[in-house]
């Protein structure tokens, strides 16, 4: 059995339907010009960032499955005549990069994670074996248009973020505990309804279908 446990959770969330006012909300919360030089998905994980206590002694486990889709987004939709601005944007630092230099924050080590199926469980489990005193996860989504349309982006917008540790201390407030999962094979859905159930703390729990487990536990 592995744990993790939680010393503070950020989830941040917005309505189904995307819409201008959403997203002035968003950009409102960070100062003068800088929200020019962000994307989304670094608006929304900056949110859930601000509340973590980020020290030089962190590690810091980002996982996401698309990033940026709204710049690949734009980007393609520049063809047949690419467009350079676009272009720079797209390999533009992702939107966890965006909050640390933003607030020129060292971290002891950073892994960034991609991928579906077992995205979470190899998040946990890279958690498990860093270096930090303390270790942050955090993940994101950007809601796509046209690639939402084709089933290759998140169906909303989002951002979460946990400050963990793998000793129990008088700030736990929750605990992750996992088994089996070398094994086991996960499924892409397993991800929303961990994040729901960060947001309103309540217990989650989920078996994977080739064995292993994990339990989302907040009576500690």
């Amino acid at each position: 059995m592995r744990e993790l446990y939680i010393n503070k959770q950020a989830v941040w969330t917005e309505p189904a339907v995307d819409d201008a006012e959403a997203l002035a909300e968003l950009k409102a919360g960070f100062p003068g010009r800088s929200a020019r030089r962000m994307t989304r998905l670094g608006m929304q994980l900056s949110q859930v960032l601000r509340e973590m206590a980020i020290g030089e002694a962190c590690s810091l486990v980002y996982a996401t499955s698309y990033s940026e889709t709204c710049t690949i987004e734009k980007f393609l939709d520049s063809f047949p005549y690419p467009s350079p601005q676009a272009f720079q944007t797209s390999i533009h630092p992702g939107g966890v990069e965006q909050f640390l230099i933003q607030n020129k924050q060292a971290v002891t080590e950073f892994f960034p994670l991609a991928g579906e199926g077992d995205l979470l469980f190899r998040a946990l489990e890279t958690a498990l074996l860093c270096a930090g005193e303390t270790v942050v996860l955090c993940g994101g989504e950007e809601r796509g248009s046209w690639l939402k349309g084709s089933g290759i982006s998140s169906e909303t917008n989002y951002a979460w973020a946990l400050a963990t540790q793998r000793t129990r201390s008088d700030a736990t407030v929750g605990r992750i505990a996992w088994h089996g999962l070398a094994e086991a094979e996960g499924d892409a859905s397993v991800l929303p309804g961990f994040v729901a159930a960060l947001q309103s703390q309540t217990a989650y729990r989920y078996r994977a279908p080739a064995g292993g487990e994990m339990e989302l536990d907040w009576s500690v």
